[in-house]
């Protein structure tokens, strides 16, 4: 029988914490939870964000639905609809946050649909010790407004979801920029912070580079297939991330119905 999540001891918790820092990612299968167990679970780990959108139960607001669903009024159950998304991480736009895991639980599958996820940590750790330094000097400043990880906006806006606020002050950011180049607050290792499209400028010291030559130089040194990890779910699979080792992707979904229930949160319950 699978061991489910529920019946995990502390050192479990732990245990499982400790393998999707060091690996990026980790997969449970076959789990079988209510939206509140889901989010019982998660809240060993850590604090969960919790909000008050379309996408967001009210009885369990610590979980966003993700789908390609819609009611009979023709509006989305869930975000991010069906389409393809490019490359992102939770916290995207901004300078600092602290929900550094996602965890996404499959309760509609699609199996025409994958998730990719690339290790910004395990990418740097390859780097030659100039190329490591060079970037250790560049900070980077991330903006959100206008930009969408839908391939245009149009396609998300428009079918009855309400706007998120995405600005500095809605997420109260008292700094316009961030190393490229950072160290995770439990393993200690470096990461590449390489937010695709969110990085508008990028800076050593006072001066300002160029932003496509910074893009193209690092790019192809990123997305390489040996820091690569592509995802299938089927129902009862639960996956985690860490948003700050990893950046992720999805290819557009076929089956509408398919649906996951997301989750956001911390380490700080964790007892390392």
């Amino acid at each position: 029988m699978t061991s489910q999540i529920l019946d995990y001891s502390d050192e479990e918790i732990k245990q499982l914490v400790s393998q999707i820092v060091k690996n990026g990612y980790a997969v449970l299968y076959d789990q079988k939870l209510t939206q509140r167990e889901y989010v019982k679970a998660v809240s060993r780990m850590g604090e969960c964000d919790s909000w008050g959108y379309f996408m967001n139960p009210p009885d369990n607001p610590e979980i966003s639905i993700v789908s390609g669903q819609l009611d009979e009024n023709g509006k989305a159950i869930g975000m991010f609809r069906d389409q393809e998304l490019e490359w992102h991480a939770n916290g995207a736009g901004r300078h600092k946050f602290k929900e550094i895991c996602v965890g996404l639980y499959c309760v509609e599958e699609c199996i025409d649909t994958t998730l990719s996820i690339c290790n910004q940590c395990d990418m740097f750790a390859e780097l030659s010790k100039e190329e490591q330094d060079y970037y250790r000097s560049i900070d980077i400043g991330l903006d959100a407004e206008g930009v969408s990880v839908w391939p245009k906006d149009s396609d998300y806006k428009g079918a009855g979801e309400e706007d998120f606020g995405v600005s500095a002050e809605f997420y109260g950011e008292d700094v316009d920029r961030r190393p490229l180049v950072s160290k995770h607050p439990v393993d200690d290792r470096e990461y590449c912070y390489f937010l695709i499209q969110y990085i508008k400028k990028a800076y050593i010291g006072d001066k300002e580079i160029d932003i496509d030559k910074f893009y193209a130089d690092l790019w192809p040194k990123m997305f390489r297939s040996k820091y690569m990890f592509h995802h299938v779910f089927r129902r009862g699979d639960l996956l985690f991330m860490d948003q700050l080792h990893t950046i992720h992707r999805r290819s557009p979904i076929k089956y509408k119905e398919r649906q996951l229930w997301r989750t956001a949160f911390d380490y700080s319950n964790t007892k390392f």
